[in-house]
């Protein structure tokens, strides 16, 4: 079984990806994933050709995803072009980005998937009723002209920014949110490069009130066999779960760990929904991020 996404959009198409995942996590005992990111690594014909027909004794069904796998390399095309008819009548589960595919592979994905769909970037209306929804989602509640100016800012692939805008606008909770978006408005490119100082200044300031140290002196501590050790120095300084979930997603985003993001994406939205369980919600997370 086949199912193809295209387009320029990296948000919309990791979250679709995403969505595979669980969907097919809940519904398949014995799950293997598999992935293939043409952009972090080189996908060799016998690489690709290995991972349409390899099969596992101990799972039922496979979930193949390739992420910008084909590429200019005809070989690879041509070789999912004669799988075609195998891959529609798999058990497993196929799915493809690809972010500018040629027509003649749009043609082909037309004929044998399951389900075709265009990943793109939303206009000026979809992105304000996106960022009004996720901002209340966050317990925001954001003016038409404020959210206005962060659309403006957000620039090209706007959603990623927008999200990082709103999860500064929480940390930041006990600055007033004028101040806040007028330091959105009047910040140009240039200064998007140093995203890291500004949260620092807002978080050392937050937590001189609360006499709680940054969630960033944490966050690096996170990754490797010390992570869980880490996770009781920092319940030990009085940081909330929910704070440090906000200032750790950032860091995943700038890491380039999209699995790991939305991963955490869902144990905030937990967090959010139980918070007497919060810090074993942050737990399991973090131990699930230290394995890999």
């Amino acid at each position: 079984m086949i199912y193809f996404l295209y387009g320029e959009s990296s948000y919309h198409a990791l979250r679709k990806i995403n969505d595979f995942k669980n969907a097919f996590v809940k519904k398949n005992k014995g799950v293997l994933i598999e992935e293939y990111d043409g952009e972090s690594e080189e996908i060799s014909l016998e690489k690709f050709h290995g991972a349409l027909g390899q099969a596992n004794l101990f799972s039922k069904t496979r979930l193949v995803i390739f992420k910008n796998a084909l590429g200019e390399e005809k070989k690879i095309t041509d070789e999912l072009k004669d799988n075609g008819e195998f891959l529609k009548n798999s058990k497993d589960v196929f799915v493809f980005w690809e972010k500018e595919p040629e027509a003649k592979v749009i043609t082909f994905f037309k004929k044998h998937s399951e389900k075709i769909q265009e990943v793109r970037g939303q206009n000026a209306a979809d992105l304000d009723k996106w960022l009004d929804k996720k901002a209340q989602s966050l317990g925001l509640k954001l003016e038409k002209n404020e959210r206005a100016i962060m659309i403006d800012e957000a620039g090209e692939q706007a959603e990623w920014a927008l999200e990082g805008e709103l999860e500064k606008l929480v940390l930041s909770e006990r600055q007033p949110k004028a101040q806040v978006l007028q330091d959105l408005a009047q910040r140009d490119g240039a200064s998007r490069a140093i995203p890291q100082q500004r949260d620092m200044r807002v978080l050392a300031k937050s937590g001189a009130e609360a006499k709680a140290p940054s969630p960033f002196v944490f966050i690096d501590k996170m990754f490797g066999l010390r992570a869980l050790l880490a996770l009781k120095e920092m319940s030990l300084a009085g940081i909330e779960p929910q704070k440090f979930i906000y200032a750790f997603l950032w860091k995943l985003k700038q890491k380039r760990m999209p699995d790991a993001y939305f991963a955490g994406i869902e144990a905030e939205s937990q967090i959010r929904r139980d918070p007497k369980n919060a810090e074993e919600i942050l737990e399991k997370f973090i131990f699930s991020i230290s394995k890999k």
